[in-house]
C-alpha cells in the first residue's frame, strides 16, 4: 500500500478513540511501500512511538507518516527553486536568496 492511502485506511478500519495496542492488533501487519520499493509494517512504524491512545484518525495518521524513515522522502536535497546541484547539500545556507 502506498503511504498516501494510509489516511483513508485508518479512518475506515478503526473507531476512535483507539489504543495503540488495538491499532497494532487490527492493522499492524499492513505494509506501506516506499518509492524505492522497500516495505515497512504499521507495527514497525509505531513500535518507536510512545502514544498509548489516538483520539482521532488524523492523530494516528500523523503518527504513522511522521515516523516513516528517509526512504519515503523524495530526492534528497532537491530544490527546484535554487541552484543547488541534485544530491548535494547547500554549502552555505546564509547565501540562500529568497
Amino acid at each position: 500500500m502506498e503511504y498516501s492511502d494510509t489516511e483513508q485506511l485508518v479512518d475506515q478500519l478503526l473507531e476512535y478513540p483507539v489504543t495503540q495496542t488495538a491499532v497494532i492488533e487490527r492493522i499492524g501487519t499492513i505494509e506501506i511501500t516506499s518509492p524505492s520499493g522497500d516495505t515497512v509494517t504499521i507495527r514497525e512504524i509505531l513500535d518507536s512511538v510512545e502514544e498509548e491512545r489516538y483520539l482521532t484518525a488524523d492523530a494516528l495518521y500523523t503518527a504513522i507518516v511522521g515516523n516513516l524513515d528517509e526512504t519515503f522522502i523524495g530526492r534528497k536535497y532537491y530544490d527546484d527553486r535554487g541552484s543547488t546541484t541534485v544530491g548535494t547539500a547547500p554549502e552555505d545556507e546564509s547565501a540562500v536568496s529568497f
